[in-house]
């Protein structure tokens, strides 16, 4: 027969196999209750990154270890929650500082919010789980009469709340993304500080090609008495007072520059801007996200660039609107759409761009030329 010593050590080899596997699993609930809530801010188009998902799966062991082997041994009821209470926090400090809720934008929105709420869980299942386990076997000895645990009955009856944890598991999956258009409001309220819930409508039919046809004779007019009195170098144009300088910005987007330099008279860059902010504001005003822009491609041509251009395409004169530093080209296929928030379609923002140069023509702030060749709007300030 074995000794009491030789019981006694297989007894706590046999618990302490126990506390581990009982570890893992109090881990694995965690993480698959944070996976769950994470879940219901992701768009159904959208999958988590591999490091994100091992990333959580690692706090949630180290959270679940430090919950079973640490906090569960301190007596003192206020100091237990206290200390539950500082490790929340620290873990969102540290998260933050790690760079954790400046990845992913909107759509990891409910995972960081998850992760930071994550040790609660883990608490509240190590508080409750044994007074619950034990209120609730005694509730079926009593209903049932029953004198042993051992009990056919008994053992059903406690399976009971293990099926609903995995139906809710399962009913928390299936509401993937229910909750995404809501993770898109909250990142939008702290990149902008509003939120969007306009409606997309359907835009008035013009043909803007037949609308946009001024003249180079009256663009050319417009820009020799609005900009510079003659053509320049580039050299000159660096140092002109009277040109301001045009580069990317929150309203629009400049292309390389090959054949002009990025330089307008104050008047045509304050127009630009104004077409900029109104782009977006239309934009937004359709549901979309405010951080669209349309891209600038060809500003200022000095001496030396309608050289080069000349090269190029034979078509092209020597006296041309943009010389002046009145004149600029947008591309109608070519934008730059936001990361966070809901996008607009080519189609839909090439209709916004024609509005916004139509509203700006018909106020009489400039010239507008729908050139089918170089895909763009060539347009003078007036």
């Amino acid at each position: 027969m074995e000794d009491k010593e030789t019981k006694t050590g297989r007894n706590g080899q046999i618990e302490g196999k126990i506390r581990t596997i009982r570890f893992i699993l109090l881990s694995v609930i965690i993480y698959f209750i944070t996976d769950a809530i994470g879940r219901w801010f992701l768009p159904a188009q959208d999958s988590v990154p591999a490091l994100y998902a091992i990333l959580i799966w690692v706090l949630c062991f180290i959270t679940g270890a430090l919950q079973f082997y640490l906090w569960r041994r301190i007596n003192l009821k206020w100091l237990k929650w206290a200390v539950a209470v500082i490790y929340t926090i620290v873990l969102a400090l540290l998260l933050g500082w790690g760079g954790f809720y400046r990845y992913g934008g909107s759509v990891l929105i409910g995972y960081k919010f998850s992760v930071t709420i994550m040790p609660l869980w883990g608490f509240l299942i190590e508080a409750t789980f044994t007074s619950f386990l034990r209120w609730y076997g005694g509730l079926i000895k009593r209903v049932f009469h029953l004198e042993t645990v051992n009990s056919i009955v008994f053992m059903l009856f406690m399976l009971i709340p293990i099926a609903l944890v995995v139906m809710l598991f399962i009913g928390g999956y299936k509401l993937s993304g229910s909750l995404s258009d809501k993770g898109a409001d909250i990142q939008q309220y702290i990149d902008e500080g509003e939120v969007n819930h306009n409606t997309d409508r359907r835009e008035p039919v013009r043909q803007y090609d037949r609308l946009f046809n001024d003249l180079n004779e009256v663009q050319l007019e417009a820009a020799r008495k609005n900009g510079l009195p003659e053509p320049i170098t580039t050299d000159q144009a660096q140092d002109n007072r009277r040109l301001v300088h045009i580069a990317p910005n929150q309203y629009y987007d400049v292309q390389k520059l090959t054949h002009s330099v990025p330089y307008l008279v104050p008047k045509a860059a304050k127009l630009l801007e104004d077409m900029g902010k109104a782009f977006q504001d239309s934009l937004f005003n359709r549901g979309y996200n405010r951080n669209h822009r349309f891209t600038v491609t060809s500003v200022l041509r000095t001496e030396e660039t309608v050289k080069q251009l000349r090269k190029t395409n034979v078509n092209s004169t020597e006296n041309s609107c943009h010389c002046y530093g009145t004149t600029f080209d947008i591309s109608y296929f070519t934008y730059t759409t936001p990361q966070v928030g809901k996008a607009a379609s080519v189609d839909k923002m090439r209709q916004i761009l024609y509005q916004v140069a139509y509203d700006m023509k018909k106020q009489g702030r400039c010239y507008v030329k729908y050139e089918k060749k170089q895909t763009c709007l060539h347009i003078t300030v007036r």
